[in-house]
C-alpha cells in the first residue's frame, strides 16, 4: 500500500550581495530537505537567481538550480532546472501582495525536458511598529510539455511569518504539498534565512 502522507523539513540559506549594476542583483542559495517523517534526507540543492528591477512593482529574471536527489537505495543522482521568471508586487498600507511566475524545465537528461508553469500568489500583513509580517500563499504547478494525463500536477499552500532585522531576514512557515498525480500529501516545516549586503 502506497503511503498517503509524509512530513519533512526544508531549510534554505540565501545570500544577496550588493547589486552588480544599478538595477541588477544576484541571489545565491543552498537548500536541504528531509522526508519520511523527518528521518531521511531527500535532496540538496544549490541555486543562483539573477533579477532586474524594472520599477517598484515589476522584476524580471532567470534562475538555475542543481539538485542532488536521494534515491530509495540510498544513492544520489543529479537533476537540473532552469527558468525565466517574473515578479509583480504591490503594497497598500500594511498589506502587500505578489505574483511570482516561473516557466521552468526540470530534467535529469537534456533530451528529456519537463516544462511547467509555477505560479505563486502571496499576501502578507506587516504589524505596526514591528519587523514582523504574517503571510499566506498558494502555488499551483501546471505541466506544459510533454503533455500527460495530469496537466494540474500539484499545488502548495503555505502560511507563516517573516521577521526582518537590518540585512537579515528569517521566514518560518507551514507548507502543505498536495500531489494530483499520486495519492500523497506532504506536510512540511520550512525555515529560510537570508542575508543581503
Amino acid at each position: 500500500m502506497k503511503k498517503k502522507k509524509d512530513a519533512g523539513l526544508w531549510a534554505y540559506i540565501s545570500v544577496t550581495p550588493k547589486p552588480i549594476a544599478e538595477r541588477y542583483f544576484v541571489t545565491y542559495s543552498l537548500e536541504y530537505r528531509c522526508k519520511e517523517n523527518f528521518s531521511q534526507t531527500s535532496l540538496w540543492c544549490g541555486a543562483i537567481n539573477v533579477w532586474y528591477n524594472l520599477n517598484s512593482w515589476f522584476k524580471a529574471g532567470a534562475g538555475y538550480e542543481h539538485f542532488v536527489n536521494r534515491q530509495t537505495d540510498g544513492a544520489y543522482t543529479p537533476e537540473y532546472r532552469y527558468y525565466p521568471a517574473t515578479l509583480f508586487s504591490c503594497r497598500r498600507g500594511l498589506f502587500a501582495g505578489s505574483l511570482r511566475t516561473y516557466v521552468m524545465n526540470t530534467f535529469e537528461r537534456w533530451k528529456e525536458p519537463h516544462w511547467e508553469f509555477r505560479n505563486r500568489l502571496k499576501v502578507s500583513y506587516q504589524f505596526k511598529e514591528t519587523k514582523l509580517k504574517t503571510f499566506a500563499a498558494v502555488e499551483p504547478y501546471l505541466t506544459i510539455f510533454p503533455q500527460d494525463d495530469f496537466f494540474f500536477r500539484k499545488i502548495r499552500y503555505l502560511a507563516g511569518f517573516s521577521y526582518g532585522l537590518g540585512h537579515h531576514q528569517l521566514d518560518s512557515y507551514y507548507l502543505r504539498e498536495d500531489f494530483r498525480y499520486k495519492p500523497l500529501v506532504n506536510n512540511v516545516i520550512v525555515l529560510e534565512y537570508s542575508i543581503s549586503f
